[in-house]
Order: structure tokens, then sequence, then C-alpha cells
């Protein structure tokens, strides 16, 4: 692999790891190449046709790589998040949503109907098929952009309560996932101090006792009707005060918060330490509570399981929030989500996952590739851009592989050569 650049070579290499044969991992670097090059659906044939195998008799052993090869793709997400974890540095922002890829087909046993949160409004309701993935990605701040990236680097799969493997379990639900991800991020990286973003659908009992327990602060958005009260008074036997109101009419604080966009915008908050009465058992969790006066009659009610921050800081981090959503549409518009065509179970529960470590790979060595003078901000007459933007580190990285039906070839070569390596050795062990 010495012919493939380094900023790349540093990036790819330690998946190596994860495959017990030579030629799987070039098979995978392959296809690495041919996604980086797709432009229309990432699918196998599609990678194999832009880097020049179209005579490719064996492209079944391409699509196995997905389907059989018997890699983990656990400890894949492991190597992935200790990347990013290196230009995080100690104090990680996490941020967590669901993403509904949009799939049909009788062989596809995870889909289901879903909620289509992007054709959907507040007065129009859209559903579709699909199947619903867990995301959770880190929030990295570049030199070279005003936006803060969040990078993808834990994906799982929510099954429907008519999957085969419900039958014997009880159904997982967002939430539940969304634990099991933070015990295993927690456990790769306990030296780590984390701080979780979430919109609504996460401001649940459950998770934030998961939070507490693994010492990960958590900001969502909470529901106007939460059971906020306030702290009772230490002469009394009460465990909770009074119920606070649904809105906030005083005390307002008028803040210069960096809103959406990078732009500086003035808004009225107030803030509160209380008490949240919160699920069936009516468990009882101290919070910071933040009302946002967005306008009249509609105010925006945030939560902060840590008491000591400050309300900036509350409001500033869910704003850095929406990056996910940004990472979701340039996953689909320059990646290709939701355009493969697996129906294997197995390369179901890979494919989309790799498309995601493959936005925050492309990224990552983008960075590399900006510090060496090689990125670009392309830009036209109707939309001009001051940043570099994803179309940018993408084009970067396509340069720096130069022509991919060479780096292809160069690849099958040192296949053949360790495939006749092997052949050798083995012949000589036979007539020994």
């Amino acid at each position: 692999m010495d012919h493939l650049p380094r900023a790349i070579i540093s990036f790819l290499f330690p998946f190596a790891t994860l495959f017990k044969l030579k030629k799987s991992f070039i098979k995978f670097v392959i296809l690495f190449i041919g996604s980086i090059f797709c432009r229309t659906g990432t699918t196998i044939c599609g990678c194999l046709r832009v880097v020049g195998m179209k005579g490719e008799t064996a492209f079944a052993n391409y699509h196995r790589i997905l389907s059989k090869c018997p890699f983990n793709m656990l400890t894949a997400a492991k190597v992935l998040a200790s990347l990013v974890m290196q230009l995080a540095g100690n104090k990680v922002v996490l941020v967590i949503d669901e993403h509904l890829e949009r799939r049909r087909g009788s062989k596809i046993k995870a889909k289901a109907v879903y909620r289509d949160s992007v054709a959907s409004s507040a007065s129009w309701l859209v559903k579709c098929w699909g199947l619903k993935w867990v995301v959770v990605s880190v929030i990295i701040r570049f030199s070279w952009s005003t936006r803060p990236f969040a990078l993808p680097i834990f994906c799982a799969l929510r099954y429907p309560q008519d999957h085969p493997k419900n039958k014997r379990r009880n159904v997982r639900s967002g939430i539940d996932i969304a634990c099991q991800m933070l015990y295993v991020i927690r456990r790769w990286f306990p030296q780590h101090a984390f701080t979780l973003l979430g919109d609504g659908d996460y401001a649940r009992v459950k998770l934030t006792m998961t939070c507490n327990r693994l010492s990960i602060g958590l900001i969502a958005r909470m529901r106007a009707d939460a059971r906020i009260h306030e702290f009772p008074e230490e002469r009394t036997k009460k465990k909770l005060g009074a119920r606070l109101p649904q809105q906030k009419n005083t005390d307002w604080q008028t803040l210069t918060v960096k809103w959406y966009k990078g732009v500086l915008k003035n808004v009225k908050a107030s803030a509160r330490s209380c008490l949240w009465l919160g699920g069936k058992k009516s468990i009882i969790i101290p919070i910071k509570v933040v009302w946002v006066n967005m306008r009249t009659n509609d105010q925006l009610l945030l939560m902060a399981t840590s008491l000591d921050m400050d309300i900036l800081e509350v409001i500033e981090a869910y704003v850095l929030r929406w990056n996910l959503e940004v990472t979701f549409r340039e996953c689909r518009d320059y990646i290709g989500v939701e355009t493969q065509r697996q129906w294997s179970d197995t390369a179901i529960g890979r494919t989309t996952p790799l498309l995601f470590g493959l936005y925050t790979i492309v990224v990552l060595i983008a960075n590399v590739l900006h510090d060496q003078g090689k990125t670009i901000i392309e830009s036209t007459a109707w939309y001009k851009k001051t940043n570099l933007t994803f179309s940018d580190l993408l084009e970067a990285v396509r340069r720096e592989f130069g022509d991919p039906i060479q780096a292809a070839n160069s690849l099958l070569e040192s296949e053949f050569d360790s495939v006749r390596k092997m052949s050798t050795a083995y012949r000589e062990a036979a007539s020994f």
C-alpha cells in the first residue's frame, strides 16, 4: 500500500486489524476508493465501475465483504472513535439523533413504517418505509470552517417489533439503544469528559439516570408540560416543592448567543435549578431548566443535568445539535446513504454505518490536506463561499487519490503478489 498517499494511509491502516486476510483488506480499500469517486448511487457495482473493474468476473467476492466477511463492526467503531478523539481532546461534545433510511423491499426484515421528520411538519404528517438508525457523533471545530462538524462514530440499528430478533426478547426503544451505546463509549474512553446533546425525544428519565451514572452531562429539549417543581423547604418533610408554571413570565435576561449559521442573536432567557418528576415510578431528578423566549407565546424549554452550567453555555450547546442534521443531509447528497441495495441482514447492518464512517474519514483526511495547502474553496457566481464545505473536502480527497483506476490496479497487483507468495509457501511446505 506504499503507492497510496500518506495522508490517506494513516487513516486506513488502523482498520487493517479488522480483517484476518490481507486480500480482504485490499478489497475493502478498493471499495473505499470507489465510494469516494461515486457520484450517483453508492453500490458495490458502482464502486467497481468507477475504479475500472467492469470486467471483474469475481464481483461476488466484493459483495461478500459486506455480507459474509468475518469482521466486527463494534471494533471498527472503536477504531474510528479513537481517530476522532485525538482531535476532540479530553472535553468531548456528543450529539445523538435518529436517522431514517428510506428503504423498501420484501426481503428487508428490519424495515418498518416511521414518521418522516424531513417531509413532515406541525400540520402535515408524512410516513414512509425505512430503517431507523441511532447515530452518535462528535462535535469537532476546525480552523478552516466557522461551522463545527458533527462526525459520526457509532451507529446502531433499531429493530421493529415484528423482527425475528424481538420474538425472544423485549423490544428495544431508541432510548434503550442510546443507553447501551453510552455504556460502550464510556468503557472505551473512561478518562474523557462527555456532554451529550439531544432533541426532545431524548429528554427521558432513563437516559438522564444513565448519564448521571456514567458522569455524562445531558442537554436536551423538554416538553412544555414537564412536571418540574421547586426544591422543598428544609423544615418540611416533602420531597417536592410547588410546581413551576409551564411558561416563564419574569426574571428575563438579555443575552447575546451564537445562534444558527454562526450569527450573533439577542435572546431573552431565564434559568432555575429545580426537580424533575418523571417516569411511571415518579423518579425525582435534580436538573437545571432554561427558558428561552423565542417569540410571542413561544418559549423554548431546555434542561441540563449539570446544575453548574451557565445559561449561555446551555443555549449555545443546544444550538450545536443542528450540525448532526447537516451531516445527515450531506451524507445523503455526497456519500450515497439511502442508495445502497443490500438485502442481506448482515450487509444492511454494515453498509450504512460504513457510509457514515466514510463521511468522518473524508473530513479527517481533508483536515490533514488543508494543513498541506491542498484544499480549494470552490464557489460559483450564485453561491459564493468564504469557508470550506464538505463538497470541497471531498474534491480535495479525490485530487489526492489522483486516478482511481491506477490506484485500484496497483492494489490488485499487491493482492496477486501476496496470493502468489502464499501459494509458493504452501507448495514448498507440501513438498517438504
